[in-house]
């Protein structure tokens, strides 16, 4: 009886101490597609995702919806109105064109930490072929940045609030 106590707590602890040392962590993906209605069918009924609350600022340029697929994990799909430039058409002619993938979106505990960690490990942030974000707020107030891994990819990095650290809510 006490081993096992004992091995629960060892576990406990363990887990604990992990999950303590991760500063940032998976949030959503932002798709942009031809149909938001659509695509906003397709994941609810086949992945049951829940719809969720836009907190942005509403676009004459395109329309978004937010969809939750797991605990602290989003999908978020936009929609250009009236512009069809948007869509990336395939390089391989048998392979059709498609509307794309636009962002990833992570959470980080502090976005000074993160800031100070990119520029000691990122070569292309320290040799300046990208420049340094800019800091700007959500509508709820978190501190978000835009950057870019090597190949150009764009990552929305965003700060927890203190009272909930698991979404960007």
């Amino acid at each position: 009886m006490i081993k096992s106590f004992l091995l629960l707590l060892l576990l406990f602890v363990a887990s604990f101490a992990i999950a303590q040392k991760s500063t940032a962590w998976y949030n959503h993906t932002l798709f942009d597609v031809k149909s938001l209605e659509s695509s906003v069918a397709f994941y609810t009924k086949v992945f049951q995702a829940d719809p969720i609350p836009y907190f942005g600022t509403p676009s004459p340029q395109y329309i978004v919806k937010w969809l939750r697929v797991g605990e602290g994990i989003e999908l978020h799909l936009s929609q250009w109105i009236n512009d069809t430039s948007k869509v990336v058409t395939s390089v391989v002619p048998s392979v059709p064109g498609h509307v794309g993938f636009v962002h990833l979106g992570f959470m980080v505990n502090s976005m000074d930490a993160f800031l100070k960690r990119l520029m000691e490990v990122s070569s292309d942030y320290k040799s300046g072929k990208y420049k340094l974000p800019i800091i700007e707020r959500m509508p709820y107030g978190a501190k978000t940045i835009e950057i870019k891994d090597p190949d150009g990819n764009e990552i929305h990095v965003i700060e927890a609030m203190p009272a909930n650290n698991s979404t960007n809510r």
